[in-house]
């Protein structure tokens, strides 16, 4: 056991996960590759729209999710940092493509508006902290609040990747436009599941602090800022069928497998996706 009360078990694991071939194929912009003219043979309806919007205001949030990071010791990393810039790219480009979807869809102009009163529960009043206090909190926290930040990213790349596997299904025209999306983040969640099990497995303090991240953050991450009718719609719309509470039971089971992640942790993280 080190000055950190930290356990570590086995020996160091070898990254498999090239961080530099990522940077060399990050994907930029998509908007040559989309076919928009087939959106006006199937149009999307008003639902569709309206979760097309949350994954691009999703999306566009990475940069502010990036800042509290950064204030915090996993700026020190530099494996991290480095999938970082690259991962924040592919995510601009990522909204972009969704914002054309959006420009393309007359129906776009019906949409509600999606701000609104937040949703108030109290398990997430840490995650209203600002950024100043989280840095306090953070640096406190030490080094193993890397642990927390990529199995938080992991849990909240699959949820995200439900939903837009839920759009897919839609028509083929958006499956042709969301399949490479999803084919891009499943790059993302490879890094973060790589990351994840290996400072799972080697710390014991590491383990505790993401076991209480996970009960208490409000999925997707950066839901806590959204307006309640916004949130209660994702909520019904990716996982309110029975095909939703499917994909959120098989969330509930990679989060379970997770190194020293409880079973009740999993059965929280599903409870809190469930309309």
């Amino acid at each position: 056991m080190n000055s950190n009360n930290e356990t570590t078990t086995g020996p160091p694991e070898t990254a498999e996960f090239d961080v530099r071939e990522f940077a060399r194929t990050a994907h930029g912009n998509h908007r040559g590759t989309l076919d928009l003219g087939a959106l006006a043979e199937e149009p999307l309806d008003t639902e569709s729209l309206r979760l097309v919007r949350a994954l691009r205001d999703m999306e566009r949030a990475t940069l502010h999710r990036v800042r509290d990071r950064l204030v915090t010791a996993t700026h020190k990393d530099a494996r991290v940092t480095a999938l970082l810039a690259t991962w924040m790219f592919e995510r601009f480009w990522i909204a972009d493509a969704l914002d054309a979807v959006l420009d393309a869809s007359p129906a776009t102009r019906d949409l509600p508006p999606s701000d609104g009163p937040a949703r108030s529960v109290l398990a997430e009043r840490r995650e209203r902290r600002g950024p100043v206090a989280r840095s306090l909190i953070a640096n406190i926290t030490g080094a193993q609040i890397v642990a927390e930040h990529v199995t938080t990213g992991l849990v909240d790349e699959w949820i995200t990747q439900a939903a837009y596997r839920r759009l897919a299904g839609v028509s083929p025209a958006m499956a042709a436009i969301i399949n490479p999306v999803v084919e891009i983040k499943h790059r993302h969640s490879r890094f973060l599941a790589e990351e994840a099990e290996r400072r799972l497995r080697r710390s014991a303090r590491a383990r505790r602090i993401t076991r209480r991240a996970l009960r208490h953050t409000a999925w997707p991450l950066g839901s806590v800022d959204r307006s309640e009718h916004e949130r209660t719609f994702f909520e019904h719309q990716v996982f309110g069928d029975r095909s939703g509470r499917a994909e959120a039971h098989r969330i509930r089971a990679r989060v379970a497998a997770l190194p020293g992640i409880r079973p009740r942790v999993a059965s929280i993280v599903e409870s809190r996706l469930l309309p």
